[in-house]
């Protein structure tokens, strides 16, 4: 009888570190943030000790630690493709469910609660750009997104400096064109405040001043060259000075279709102040909208290749784009 007792007590023994061994490594699982490992690692532990209150709650803990995470990545799911509104509702009710739970367990939750709350106020960000029009608006938005942190926030809040210059750069040139050197240059330096390695702008300011200079010379220059120019001449500058060399289209992670190309200036003067219209199809045909773009430099000499890319936001889908006319200025 003895024997038996000393045998049942071991085995009870050994039972119970076989549990305790279960539970503690559940515990660091669940820690981790592998919370479906720590769930596994409980049910088999309550197999053998299926009344360990220590296990039932820990059991039930981690459980409502698992069904947030899940929530949290179905909101990533909606986020991903667009689905803002359910993805806010999702966050929202995980926030709601965290602040009231202080177990370390949900350190995990919390941690991927933020990334969410900034993904989402990313995207939020990110959808209105394309409505802004102006750089006040604009820079409101950056002030928003440079308080934010992680690889999203730092190419929306690139695409804001991509737009502030590029507003920047257009209005500038309209005024150039009527003349306003003074207003073009404020314009220049008020892009320039907001992205300060902007190439293109960098390089107009110094345009603007050059061409403020040089004002009248240029344009008697200008009315000497036309006088001179034969009407052949003249009608193909008019009407044939770019030719397009390429113009592609890839879509990127976010569903915004990233277009660019080139076009050769084939005038017999240089031309500035060109801008081609896209226009953008499914791969199926269908017509999904279209682009104004302009090329860079401002200013292309003859033989000269100029260059342009924008986005257009919004397409979720592969797309082919065409270009189908251009405008430009004779210089």
């Amino acid at each position: 009888m003895g024997a038996l007792l000393t045998f049942y007590y071991k085995q009870e023994m050994g039972i119970n570190a076989e549990v305790k061994s279960l539970h503690q490594q559940a515990e660091q699982a669940a820690l981790e943030g592998k919370y479906k490992e720590a769930l596994q690692l409980l049910d088999t532990a309550l197999v053998k000790r299926p009344n360990y209150d220590a296990l039932i709650q820990d059991r039930q803990i981690t459980a409502k630690a698992f069904n947030l995470m899940n929530q949290l990545n179905e909101a990533a799911t909606s986020l991903k493709t667009g689905k803002l509104s359910e993805g806010d509702k999702s966050i929202q009710t995980v926030a709601k469910v965290l602040k009231e739970r202080e177990e370390p367990v949900f350190t995990k939750v919390r941690a991927t609660l933020s990334n969410r709350k900034v993904t989402l106020a990313v995207l939020k960000v990110k959808k209105e750009i394309d409505s802004l029009t102006t750089v006040e608006a604009l820079a409101e938005k950056l002030d928003t997104i440079s308080n934010l942190k992680g690889k999203e926030a730092e190419a929306v809040e690139k695409q804001i400096v991509d737009k502030l210059a590029g507003i920047s750069y257009k209005q500038a040139e309209q005024q150039v064109k009527t003349k306003d050197f003074t207003a073009a240059l404020q314009t220049v330096d008020q892009g320039l405040s907001y992205a300060p390695e902007d190439d293109k702008l960098t390089a107009y300011r110094d345009r603007v001043l050059s061409e403020k200079k040089n004002f009248e010379k240029a344009e008697a220059e200008r009315i000497q060259l036309a006088e001179q120019q034969a009407a052949e001449e003249d009608l193909k500058n008019r009407t044939s000075a770019v030719s397009i060399v390429n113009v592609e289209a890839t879509l990127d992670m976010y569903g915004d279709l990233y277009i660019s190309g080139s076009i050769i200036n084939n005038a017999t003067r240089p031309i500035s102040s060109v801008t081609v219209m896209v226009d953008i199809y499914g791969t199926d045909g269908t017509y999904l909208g279209q682009t104004y773009v302009d090329v860079y430099p401002s200013w292309l000499e003859v033989g000269e290749e100029g260059f342009f890319e924008t986005y257009y936001y919004g397409v979720y889908q592969e797309a082919e784009v065409s270009v189908v006319n251009a405008t430009w200025y004779l210089e």
